[in-house]
This record gives C-alpha cells, structure tokens and sequence, in this order.
C-alpha cells in the first residue's frame, strides 16, 4: 500500500510540476530558516555547559546601593573566595579570575599583544574543565611566575615547538615559565581566557590585605558541593558583609548584598554591568523561537491553501477510487502521505542547503555557529516536530477535505468549484499578511533605532578620532614625544589621552563631598584621570569654570572638573569651588571643583548618563588623535603618517589603532546583529508568502476562466477583471492590518524600553507596511490576473 502511495505521489508531482515546485520552494526556505534558527538558539542556550561540573558552579556578583545610586557589578572583592572556602563547608573549591587586560608577550624576538589575559587562581583547573596538552593539572599553576597558554597563544609564540618549560616575558619585566598548554576555549563561554598567570606571583593577591575588602574588582566563583541549595547558601553571605564589609562602607550609607548566579544562566540571564563577554538576552531568545513557528505557520498555510484550491482538480480521482473501493481513511492517509513525502524532501534538501550556507551566514552575521549541532539530538527532535507540524497538520485539512467528495456529484461534475472552504482560506490568507506586516514593522523600528544610536549626539565628537593604546610602562615618558611629533602634521587637529575611553567602564572611589550647605559627607564617585587636551580632542565643551590649566601649577594636585549630572546629583547652585577629598580626610587630598563639562555619554545608551568627575592625569593609555580628513585629504594617509612616526618612537611596539566612532558602536553589536538576522528572515518569510499567493492566484484564475470568458464577451475590460481577482486579497490585507499594527505596537515598545535612550515609535513606518504588503499582493496575484484578463475569451 505504501509503495502504491509513493507511485500516485510521484505521478501527482510529474502531472502538477508548478506546484510542485512552489510547494517544495516554500517548505525549504521555512524548513532552512528554521534550521538556522534553531543552530542560533542552541548556541546561546548551551553557553558554559561543557564544564562537567556547571551545574554545581556560581558565580557571586554585588549588588550596591549608594544613598542616591543602585548598580549591579559582576566583581566581588579579592578576599571573598578564600572566606568563604575557609568558613563555609557548602564551598567546595572557589577560583578568581582578575582580568589583566591587553598583555604583550615577549619569546626571543617573537612579540604578540593578547587582549583575553587573566591572572587566576591555581584551583582553576579544580572548578572548571579544560583540555590539557601539555602540562598537569595538579602543579601548572602552583608556582610563582607560571603562565599557562591556550594552543592559539603556543603556536603563535613557539610554532610546532613543545611549549613547557619555555619563558616568556611582559612588559612589567616578569619572566614566566609556560607550565601548561591547553585547546582553545570554545566560542560559547561566558569569560574567554587566553592566558593565565598564576596568582601565586603577586604575594597581596594570597594575603590581601582587610582593606581589599573595599574594592570590586575580580570575578569570584564558586564551586559548591553537590546536594547544596543555593538559595539556602546564599542566604548566610550577609555574615560575611556584616563581618567584613560593613565596617568600610556603613558610615558612607553604602549596603552591599552579594547574588549567587548559576554558571550556566550568566550569558542569558545576567543584568550585571562588567561581564567578562558579552551577554545575550533570553527575550531574542523567544522572539527567534516566535520567527521560527511563523515561518513553519506561513508554510503550512501555503501547503493547505495550494492543496484545497487544487482540490477540484482531483475531485475526479478521488470519486474514481472510491467508487472503485477505497474507503475515506485510504484517502485521506493517501493525502497525508503525500503532504510527509513532499515535507521530508523539503527537510532534506534544507540540511544541504544548512551545510551549504553556513560558513557565509557566520560570516555574514559575526556568529560562530557550528555543523555539529545539526546532528544534536534536540535538533533532530525539533526537525520531527516540524515534519509533524507541516507535514501531518499542514496536510489533514486538504486530506480531510478531499476525501470527503461525494463520487456521483464529482463524477457529474456538479462538485463545487470554490476549491474547498473559501472562508477558511481566507482566514489562512489574513492570518500570512497579517504576520508579514508583524515582520516588516519590527524590521523598520529595529533599525529606526539602530540609526539612532549611530547619529544621536553623545555630548562628543566621534567621528575621525583616532584610539591608540600606549604601552603603559612608557606612556609618561614616551606620550609628549609622540603627541609632538605627530602634531607637526597640520591635518592632525588635536591629541589628547585619559585613563578611559567613551565607552569603556570608569572607576569608582569613595570620596567625601561637600553639599550645598557646606558639610562633607561620603560618597561612590565614578571618576577617572585626563590630561589637559582630553576634553578638546574629542570636543566636549565646557559649560561652566574652565579647563586644566598647564600654567597653573596647583591644577596638576588640587583641581578636579565634573560633568552636568554630577551638579545635578548634589544640587548645587554654585558648583566652582566645591570640594572633594580622599575619605581619609588628608588636606593634602582635597581637589577644587574648577569646570564643569556638559553631559557625554560615557556608556551606551542603553545606560542613562552618569555623574562623572575628572582628574589631571599623565602617562595615560588611551590616546585620542583628531585628524582632518576634508579638503581631499586622505583618511589612509594621516593612519600611514602615524604608523611611521609611532614605529621611530616605539619601535618594538606593533601600531595597532581604532576609531572611537566604530568602537562605541560595537557596544550594541550584539543588537545589530540580531537585527540583521530579524532582517533576513523577515524578507524570507515574505518570500514564502508570496509564493504561497502566486500559485493561490493562479488556481484561482484557473477555475474562474470560464466566468472570466464570458465577463469579456459581455464586454468587461481588462482592468474589471483585474479588479475582481485582485480586490479580495486587498481586503484581506487591510482587515489583517489592525491586529498585526497592535501587536508590532505593543512588542517593538517592549524591546525599545530596554534602552534608556530610544527612539519615538514612527507611525509611518506602519504606512509602509501596510504599502509593501499591498504592494506584494498586487503584484503576486496581479499577474495572473493580468494573464486571465487579456487571454481570449473563446
């Protein structure tokens, strides 16, 4: 039976290649983006699972609040992990990781700069899972000025070259003996680690002194032993701030409270600022998986649409065969088996195409997806629930329906000729406009706020400013010889540096302020160090007071300028002249308030502006070059230019560089690749929409030619005709506009309140959509109407 099955399916497709063919296109694009969907979701979701012991791993992150501030850090203080091990049997390992920055490594004449440095605990190797190739877990970390690297450092630094044993240098003058080697870690890791220098070589890191108690600045893990609630663990670490936090920050009105999170809920679930990686959001996460059902929905509305508006093409065969003896229950099996056959082709035929495509769509998107998911076996059973959602559900109507003609009114041929349910169809037809718009609305907010966030004004000049990092032990001395040579250039405007960047995180101190009424009290004061050009290299105006002054000799010690938010904070009426001090209360400490800048955004916007205070500061890192680049002057030159005159003053140092513009925007990278992803499978979808009306036109058309005849020999004209096939699909489109308008208005809203700075929703971008889909249906049933209006009556 089932072979004969396979023969009348195979005769079906030869005889009805045109449908065929759209039925097939239309599963594979819906079945390839939900494979593509589907490899996205199961890489963010099994971020951190390849340790074998994640489920018994936390991290401990702070959450602060300040008299008139609350923020989330993910750090915790360097003495926390022994404490707990210590005096906590829940505990049973723990592991620090302080990251280290961007390190230059040093092997004979060999250098390499490595941004993913950490200096971390020996019990590293006791917490999480790493693959050693050289080396041993129990010693690589045991002795002072041990390193161990990831493969990709090995081969970059000793080639083929057997690591162990070997020594390499950084610029703080260490050496490091390389005790292990292991393989890189994977992509889907919530904190990267390249290299690791043991903790053991800086003595305050394994007897910190009680002061460190004071300072986030370190992530804290914690593996616990198994059995334990977390949540009941949690609930003793208020001992530990009333022990040892409390005495340092209670007379400053600051409260500490300390969250465990999971190892394996941190890329989706964090909401801590300081993560080590990048984290995603688990709402994308539910607006994929929304995407994913809709394109699969789309497809089986084109399949149950195509099918029952060819039913009357095969209302003959279905009354042959019953009068011939085939019950209602071989029919509609018959059909089903027909609608699987035509969806694992599909399936098939979308693994290839998944293989295929998926070097370009990581490429394409910044995303390092990978093959071996497609043989998970999640994956697989996803794929089994999709050939039960397109191929069973999406077939049982037109199986239900087929089978059941009459075989005496179809072999008179009295069988209606509507080609099944019309109303249904056109429910199934609304329900597809009604998600396209839902698409294209989202698709045109997403980006209306993406554009915002690369033009809005951030309270600086971004755009041809140039990043460089100094090395750090030659900033003081080397910085005035670089800034003056590289300014005999008269296309470079102006250079300044700092200890931080727009964009990058900023320090935090305890300082007491003076209040408006006069009296000094303490509190957290994000600040960090600028040199005299700081504010005018990158435009930032002063709004009140003045700049550093090199002339004076007192600004370099006692001068401090803040920005807008920070007046704004304490109220003051007449900011100049305030005074902050070191909470030690030395005089010696004290710095005047003698400029106020306006308001710049430090962080994105998805982060409201900060209080913000600047102090003089030399030998910084972070150097910001202004260049000209109007008047036929060329952006290739002025970055030759620097190069060379970087090469004669650092010559041992590689010139590495980028622009502030480009790096502030890689902060919503994450958003504007998820955007690009939205775009894409908005256009898909709407492709296997279309297809679905093309090959639901032409049925149409098909079956109303005789009505057609006989409207033109009574004289109707093209454009009547044209009108009377065309005009159902516009109203279906309009009735299918108000609910996906309320929808796309409620989610877009959601997703832009996750910004602190967002853009207003544009009522015009619904206006297009609704032109595009209008657009779509004319022109995808127009031109069979078009074709049925100017054939020959006769």
């Amino acid at each position: 039976m089932i072979k004969n099955y396979l023969k009348l399916t195979l005769r079906n497709i030869r005889r009805q290649p045109v449908y065929t063919f759209l039925n097939i296109l239309g599963l594979t694009i819906g079945v390839t983006s939900t494979l593509f969907i589907l490899l996205f979701l199961k890489h963010e979701t099994r971020y951190d699972q390849y340790h074998e012991k994640a489920d018994q791993i936390y991290r401990i992150s702070s959450d602060i609040s300040e008299k008139d501030d609350h923020f989330r850090w993910a750090s915790s203080q360097l003495p926390l992990g022994m404490e707990l091990k210590n005096n906590y049997s829940e505990v049973e390992e723990y592991v620090r990781l302080i990251a280290n920055g961007r390190t230059r490594l040093e092997y004979e004449d060999k250098f390499y700069f490595e941004e993913n440095t950490f200096i971390v605990d020996s019990t590293i190797f006791d917490v999480f899972t790493f693959d050693l190739i050289e080396g041993d877990y129990e010693t690589a970390l045991k002795e002072p000025n041990t390193t161990v690297l990831s493969d990709k450092v090995a081969e970059k630094l000793f080639g083929k070259e057997r690591a162990l044993d070997k020594l390499v240098e950084t610029p703080s003058g260490r050496t490091y003996k390389v005790t292990g080697v292991y393989k890189e870690m994977p992509k889907h890791s919530s904190f990267i680690i390249d290299v690791m220098f043991s903790a053991n070589t800086f003595p305050n890191f394994m007897n910190p002194d009680p002061r460190s108690w004071g300072g986030f600045r370190l992530f804290t893990y914690v593996l616990l032993q198994k059995g334990t609630d977390p949540i009941a663990f949690e609930s003793k670490l208020p001992e530990v701030i009333k022990d040892h936090v409390e005495p340092i920050f209670e007379q400053a009105g600051v409260t500490i409270k300390y969250e465990l999170i999971a190892l394996n809920d941190i890329h989706l679930k964090s909401t801590f600022e300081g993560e080590a990686e990048p984290t995603g959001q688990v709402g994308f996460l539910y607006v994929f998986g929304v995407v994913a059902f809709l394109m699969l929905l789309i497809a089986c509305i084109n399949y149950m649409n195509l099918a029952t508006a060819r039913a009357t093409q095969r209302g003959k065969e279905v009354g042959v065969r019953k009068v011939l003896g085939s019950s209602r229950q071989q029919l509609m099996l018959q059909f089903l088996s027909e609608s699987v056959l035509f969806t694992l082709f599909a399936m098939f035929l979308s693994f290839a195409l998944v293989n295929a495509l998926l070097p370009l769509f990581n490429e394409t998107f910044g995303l390092q997806l990978t093959n071996d998911l497609i043989g998970n076996p999640t994956v697989l059973l996803a794929m089994f629930g999709v050939l039960f959602l397109v191929g069973v559900i999406g077939g049982s109507y037109p199986a239900f329906f087929l089978s059941a003609f009459e075989p005496i009114k179809v072999l008179k041929g009295s069988l209606s000729t509507d080609g099944g349910n019309q109303r249904l169809r056109k429910v199934l037809i609304g329900i597809q406009f009604g998600i396209t718009m839902f698409m294209i609305i989202g698709t045109g907010v997403i980006y209306d706020q993406m554009n915002y966030l690369s033009e809005k004004n951030l309270g600086f000049e971004k755009e041809n400013v140039m990043k460089i990092d100094v090395p750090r032990s030659l900033a003081e001395e080397k910085n005035p010889i670089l800034f003056t040579q590289l300014l005999e250039n008269p296309n470079i405007l102006e250079i300044g540096s700092a200890s931080n960047s727009p964009g990058g995180g900023v320090g935090k101190n305890l300082l007491d302020v003076e209040l408006e009424e006069g009296r000094m009290e303490e509190y957290g004061i994000d600040l960090y160090g600028v040199d005299y050009n700081y504010f005018s290299s990158l435009g930032i105006k002063i709004v009140n007071g003045r700049n550093f002054d090199p002339d004076r000799s007192t600004d370099s010690t006692e001068a401090i300028i803040i920005n807008e938010s920070m007046v704004k904070r304490f109220g003051w009426k007449d900011p100049i002249g305030k005074k902050f001090r070191d909470s030690g209360g030395r005089d010696s400490s004290v710095f005047y308030v003698v400029g106020i800048v306006k308001d710049f955004h430090q962080q994105s916007l998805y982060n409201p502006i900060t209080p913000l205070a600047f102090f003089p500061q030399f030998g910084n890192t972070n150097v910001h070059v202004k260049l000209k680049v109007d008047d036929g002057t060329e952006l290739s030159s002025l970055i030759a230019f620097t190069e060379n005159t970087w090469n004669t003053i650092f010559p041992n140092n590689p010139f590495e560089y980028e622009f502030v513009d480009e790096n502030f925007m890689e902060l919503y990278e994450a958003d504007q690749i998820r955007a690009r992803i939205f775009t894409l499978f908005s256009i898909l979808m709407i492709a296997v929409a279309c297809l679905g009306l093309l090959g639901l036109s032409s049925f149409i058309a098909e079956q109303r030619k005789k009505e057609l005849g006989i409207r033109k020999i009574l004289g109707a004209e093209t454009r009547d005709i044209v009108y009377l096939l065309t005009k159902n699909f516009l109203v279906l489109v309009l009735l299918a506009a108000l609910p996906a308008f309320i929808c796309a208005w409620y989610f877009m809203s959601q997703w832009l309140g996750t910004f602190a700075y967002q853009t207003q929703m544009k009522f015009w971008i619904y206006g297009v959509a609704l032109f595009l889909v209008i657009l779509v249906a004319l022109l995808t049933t127009g031109y069979h109407a078009l074709k049925a209006a100017t054939s020959n009556p006769i």
